[in-house]
């Protein structure tokens, strides 16, 4: 249903929400056989409920039909968006005759072109296949890397493909990133004919700067905003100021966050005013951000406020190595407000009403202050920290601060000095702020300790790997091999616990073949029933095709994949 199809659900509403005992139905006025349905429905049906679900039954089923019918519209070529006319460019309501279009220079309807693109579409039959498959029944970190492969390899989607990839978006934001950049102009084209794949419009990707900022889709604001950052600093943040006053919260906050980018004391201004938003995600990214600079107005009246609850200890509880004692405030301050501070715990909140007047206090200021102050390094602070009465508040507070601006130093402390449930965290949300050179040793370590007598934090780790690893992210193929190594003999005591396809998405490429063929071996041999709880290739049955998916794109080119025929020529 088009956007002008949203009133026939309207009429549906009222009675939906408060009851049909409490507000009249009525059924909308359709003609043709749709309207003469809903005529019958109405006549017929023994409550007024029940002819309201069987007309909002009526009308979902015509509304999925008509993008059905859109979709398969779009499916049936991949011609030059330039040479012939794309699908129908919305589906009508039920009984009722869709608008004309408005009519181009030279009488072509300008609603049914689609700019001309710009990258080849992926060709290959097998791997349509396979991306197909993904679309509909894979996880959603291998839908992401599918279409990072095909991206990297400079290709697009084929329209065969676009209606169910827009779909997939629709459902998954996360999603949303790798599709805009394989949609291509078709793609764009047809999210606007469609109200729930709008987020997919955007402005076409050779389109000037300022039509890209001005039309394109949040993701690509984004994107250039952050390009312009890197380039000019200056600029960016007055295009985002000159932006915000007309952008919906979500995005205001959004774009905040690309401020981090060569963030400098140039951006307080701007950071202290959106500090006033009236979007909540909005104040809190801008003070986030402001923690982050050490010099501003903000960030020294916090420093002000946290430093009379840090005593230094008298001398000779200092010689015992005791100097520093952190107490939390003992009432909240009358301009605590001013700077987002809350007197009232929330409802709900673990904290106790001091520690969340800790917290708050804590995460406003600079990891980097509390080295200097105290003069300990960030793993004598979180040693530190453990041994005081306040250290679920303490841990909270550095943690939230170190996702704004991750500091390696600070991310090993906590790893090495995990304070445990007080952390509200698991390690893997630390791992993935550091390099993943970098995560790799802490997983390594546990791997080599595990034998067959000792196996239990072979789950931990492995659960640590999908949760730290960012979709379309592998760990290295050593560490591939050598957790495959001990995965038989965590089997034969224990179940895996975690996402086995999940799981097989953050392996190396290198070790798919040698999966695959490991699996076969499952196929063309299998093992005895009492062993096979502990066979590799047994375990690999039920994830053959999420590794076939990715062994098939690892090797994607577009020399290989693209079809050698001319852009504009059809897809076979």
């Amino acid at each position: 249903m088009s956007e002008t199809n949203a009133s026939y659900w309207q009429t549906l509403l009222p009675a939906a929400m408060v009851g049909t005992d409490k507000m009249a139905f009525s059924s909308p006025a359709l003609s043709g056989p749709v309207g003469a349905l809903l005529a019958q429905i109405q006549a017929q049906a023994t409550s007024p409920t029940l002819a309201l679900l069987q007309t909002a039954g009526v009308l979902a089923v015509c509304e999925r039909a008509a993008r059905q019918g859109t979709a398969r519209a779009t499916s049936a070529t991949d011609v030059a968006p330039d040479t012939a006319a794309a699908p129908a460019p919305d589906a009508a309501a039920p009984g009722t005759t869709p608008a004309a279009n408005t009519a181009a220079p030279g009488g072509t309807p300008a609603a049914n072109i689609a700019a001309p693109e710009t990258a080849p579409a992926l060709a290959s039959k097998s791997l349509q296949i396979s991306l197909r498959w993904a679309l509909t029944d894979a996880p959603l970190r291998l839908q992401i890397e599918l279409l990072q492969r095909l991206s990297a390899a400079g290709l697009r989607l084929p329209a065969s493909l676009l209606p169910l990839a827009l779909e997939a978006g629709q459902r998954n934001v996360a999603l949303r990133p790798a599709l805009l950049a394989v949609h291509g102009e078709r793609g764009r084209w047809l999210a606007g004919k469609n109200r729930y794949w709008r987020y997919a419009e955007g402005a076409a990707a050779d389109a000037p700067l300022e039509t890209r900022w001005s039309d394109g889709s949040l993701a690509q604001r984004a994107q250039l905003l952050h390009n312009e950052r890197q380039r000019d600093p200056a600029s960016a943040r007055e295009r985002l100021k000159t932006a915000l006053p007309d952008l919906p919260a979500k995005d205001r906050a959004e774009l905040a966050t690309v401020l981090i980018e060569g963030l400098s004391m140039d951006d307080e201004a701007l950071l202290t005013a959106l500090c006033k938003d009236r979007g909540a995600d909005v104040r809190q990214t801008a003070r986030a951000l402001l923690v982050q600079l050490p010099d501003s107005a903000a960030t020294q009246r916090a420093i002000a406020r946290l430093q009379p609850c840090l005593e230094k200890q008298s001398t000779l509880k200092s010689l015992l190595g005791e100097k520093w004692k952190i107490d939390a405030p003992q009432a909240a301050a009358d301009d605590w407000k001013t700077d987002g501070l809350e007197a009232e715990r929330p409802k709900g909140e673990s904290l106790g009403e001091r520690a969340w007047w800790l917290y708050q206090l804590a995460r406003q200021v600079p990891l980097a202050w509390w080295v200097e102050h105290t003069g300990m390094e960030a793993a004598a602070l979180l040693q530190w920290a453990r041994k005081s009465d306040w250290i679920e508040a303490l841990a909270l507070a550095w943690l939230e601060v170190l996702k704004t601006a991750p500091d390696a130093a600070w991310c090993r402390a906590f790893l090495d000095h995990w304070p445990g449930k007080a952390a509200h965290e698991n390690p893997a949300t630390v791992l993935a702020l550091l390099p993943p050179a970098q995560r790799e040793p802490y997983w390594t370590q546990t791997l080599q300790d595990i034998s067959a007598a000792k196996s239990a934090h072979f789950n931990d780790v492995a659960s640590q790997m999908i949760q730290a690893c960012q979709p379309g992210e592998h760990v290295s193929e050593a560490l591939s091999l050598l957790l495959l190594q001990k995965l038989p003999l965590y089997l034969r005591k224990s179940y895996l616990r975690m996402p086995q396809d999940e799981l097989c998405c953050v392996l190396h490429p290198a070790v798919l073949p040698t999966l695959l063929d490991t699996a076969a071996l499952e196929r063309l041999a299998p093992a005895p029933d009492d062993s096979k709880t502990d066979s590799l290739a047994h375990v690999l049955q039920s994830s053959l095709q999420v590794i076939a998916a990715r062994q098939a794109f690892a090797t994607l080119t577009p020399a290989s994949t693209a079809s050698s025929n001319p852009i504009n020529s059809p897809a076979l």
